[in-house]
């Protein structure tokens, strides 16, 4: 049979990566016995009030298609949770519920973005920033978090990344992958800057409930009158519903507008089952949200313990669920060495490459598993590391 030559795909998604976490958790799937320790995927159950509400939806024929930005209902009290927990006063209106907070922060790319555009971004980052670049033809421009710094972002090199076709600044805090967490006063001054130079902001707060120590800051919560900050939330992390595949984004009228006709295009709405799961989480005990957080940090003393008595140990994270550490010892790259990791010791983590380029001579612990398999999994690493050395 002839060989069938197809039409070109889109340039930018097709020449483009695939997500380095994503590569390494696939393989390890592949492997019997893995520890995984790569993917943000909370070991916790959804909670059974959750889960009972969704079960509930379903008896009840709550199967229907609901307002592209979610239920009023659950609006109403994700305005609340707003209020409460992050400072930040909107109305129902400007609030839309999204595929998961990946489906949020797409919305807003592509409500903001178009050809050429420049986008702030930190190194390290979420690999899904910069994917998601490829479809809007705008440019990553990364401004740096350096280990030697704790992770927090270098604001006079992100000044000097400025130019005239910068558009966007994208904040992480709690972040993904370092678990640092920005102080009030840096957070000002983001803020300042975005404001000063006409940007966008989005605001990445999934791990918003996922605090170890102190305390971290909304960006809308200090500039409440700023069209320009989209607030992004999940309830993935704060409830282990990662499946449920919700999120949410808050920000001006004009700009949920916008987000919403790229939703009606693309989902139309979010699983109704899910949003009124999302009402029982929001309405219910909290007490699964504590008990969560205390055993992430337990585990992060865990393994920063470990990673200290094996001389591997970089910064201690103060939020999410994830500790990054040093593996330059081993003499291979991150990527190389998380491979190797897997074959031969059957433990998997996410390269620090994946994330960009300061965090090339790391990896990433994810402490969402169990404390047996932290201790083990991070036992076999500083084993493999001493074998290289």
């Amino acid at each position: 049979m002839a060989r069938i030559s197809l039409p070109p795909l889109a340039h930018g998604p097709a020449e483009g990566h695939h997500s380095g976490i994503r590569e390494i958790a696939n393989e390890a799937l592949r492997t019997p016995g893995a520890i995984r320790l790569d993917v943000g995927q909370p070991n916790f159950r959804t909670p059974d009030h959750i889960g009972d509400a969704g079960k509930r939806a379903i008896d009840e024929g709550k199967t229907y298609y609901t307002h592209t930005q979610g239920l009023l209902s659950l609006r109403e009290k994700l305005a609340a949770k707003l209020a409460r927990v992050n400072g930040i006063h909107v109305t129902p209106d400007r609030i839309a519920c999204t595929p998961g907070g990946v489906g949020a922060i797409a919305a807003v790319f592509a409500s903001v973005l178009e050809d050429g555009d420049e986008v702030l971004l930190p190194d390290p980052g979420w690999p899904n920033f910069r994917m998601m670049l490829s479809w809007t033809d705008a440019k990553g421009v990364f401004y740096p978090c350096r280990p030697a710094d704790g992770f927090q972002p270098d604001l006079d090199a992100l000044a000097r990344l400025i130019t005239p076709r910068t558009k966007l600044l994208v904040v992480n805090s709690p972040n993904n992958p370092t678990g640092a967490i920005y102080p009030r006063r840096t957070i000002e001054e983001l803020v300042e800057l975005a404001q000063r130079h006409n940007l966008w902001m989005i605001s990445d707060e999934c791990y918003d409930q996922i605090v170890l120590d102190g305390t971290w800051t909304s960006p809308a919560s200090l500039a409440p009158d700023d069209p320009r900050i989209a607030s992004v939330f999940t309830f993935s992390k704060t409830y282990s519903m990662t499946g449920w595949r919700l999120g949410y984004v808050a920000g001006s009228a004009e700009l949920i507008d916008t987000v919403t006709k790229v939703l009606e295009s693309n989902s139309s709405c979010t699983s109704t089952i899910s949003q009124v799961a999302a009402e029982a989480a929001l309405d219910g005990p909290q007490d699964c949200v504590t008990e969560m957080v205390t055993a992430y940090r337990r585990r992060r003393d865990l393994v920063v313990d470990l990673l200290r008595e094996a001389g591997l140990f970089i910064a201690e994270p103060a939020g999410a669920f994830y500790v990054m550490a040093d593996v330059s010892p081993s003499g291979l790259d991150s990527r190389a060495f998380a491979f190797e990791l897997l074959r031969k010791k059957g433990v998997s983590v996410a390269p620090g490459s994946a994330f960009g380029e300061v965090g090339k001579d790391a990896v990433r612990i994810s402490l969402a598993s169990s404390d047996q398999d932290l201790r083990e999994g991070v036992g076999r690493l500083a084993e493999f590391v001493r074998l290289r050395s």
